[in-house]
């Protein structure tokens, strides 16, 4: 969060308004036809997405192996990796036809009972840091949280393409969902959270060489210390939670995984180590519990402690 915004690549104007044009005629091709065919094109393109995408189907294979060595066998992670491509389309078709969504229908898809469960923090305008990751449905997540009237406010990165971006923002915001900038916005945060509102940031993928290690599946992983940071600073409680997909494919459950409290200790740093690793073993079990929906193509793993040794499971 500290970062600043990375240099952008030129980019060719024309490809940007291709992808654009052809994002949004599909958005509307998917909003124009029934629910269940909408969800069986979403799973149908997951399948071939594993068949034909070699390259992230061997990358989310590498991270289950990392994660899950010697606990599941070769055909049971193929298994979850074949599922998590079908969950991965219903999730995009599940984006797609957000609109269709009002304060009036939510809850026929969307249990949000475990959040309201805060409701008395919230209602004291202590503020509420919700650290998603990226497991379930977190795009449902945020806009459902927000069609009910919590007052939301999530740190995203914004897409490459502009065009595609501010696309992809206005249908995020449509429930009142505020989507921030992620470079240096902890100071703006901090006076959210002072506000009371309900601030999130997912911190499930690699923190590069800013980043804090600490434990995620047994080995270490480099982890972005901003939610520790923020807690810290203003004793705002934090809680790990997911949006998961029921087994019946269609609705959806608000869990939270661990309710962060910590007392400061006066030493900065052992405090945001206590809370990451807190945070990373709340999503590790969120994972556990539903395995195929976690975003395992990103590299989780990549940012290696300095003088770290490759062993030899790599």
């Amino acid at each position: 969060m500290h970062t600043k915004a990375p240099k952008r690549k030129t980019r060719n104007p024309l490809a940007d308004r291709i992808a654009h044009a052809f994002v949004r005629a599909l958005v509307l091709f998917l909003n124009a036809i029934p629910a269940g065919l909408a969800r069986w094109i979403g799973r149908t393109f997951g399948k071939l997405a594993y068949c034909c995408d070699k390259r992230h189907r061997r990358q989310v294979l590498t991270n289950m192996e990392i994660a899950f060595r010697g606990e599941k066998s070769a055909a049971e992670k193929d298994l979850l990796c074949r599922r998590f491509f079908e969950h991965m389309g219903l999730a995009a078709v599940e984006f797609a036809r957000l609109s269709r969504l009002t304060r009036a229908n939510v809850e026929q898809l969307v249990d949000l009972s475990e959040l309201r469960s805060f409701d008395a923090i919230i209602a004291k305008k202590k503020g509420l840091l919700c650290v998603p990751a990226h497991h379930g449905n977190w795009e449902l997540c945020g806009y459902s949280v927000a069609l009910m009237g919590y007052p939301i406010r999530s740190v995203a990165r914004p897409l490459d393409n502009p065009l595609l971006n501010d696309m992809i923002l206005e249908m995020r915001q449509r429930s009142g969902h505020v989507i921030i900038e992620k470079w240096k916005v902890l100071w703006k945060l901090k006076k959210m959270l002072d506000k009371g509102e309900i601030v999130t940031m997912s911190v499930d993928q690699n923190g590069g060489t800013s980043g804090q290690f600490v434990p995620f599946f047994g080995s270490l992983a480099s982890t972005a210390a901003s939610p520790a940071d923020l807690q810290v600073v203003t004793g705002t409680p934090i809680i790990v939670c997911t949006l998961n997909r029921k087994p019946d494919g269609i609705r959806h459950e608000f869990k939270v995984w661990e309710v962060i409290e910590h007392q400061a200790t006066g030493d900065h740093a052992a405090d945001v180590r206590v809370i990451l690793t807190r945070i990373n073993a709340a999503v590790e079990r969120a994972i556990r519990a539903y395995p195929e929906q976690w975003l395992w193509m990103h590299k989780r793993w990549k940012t290696r402690p300095p003088g770290e040794t490759q062993g030899p499971d790599g």
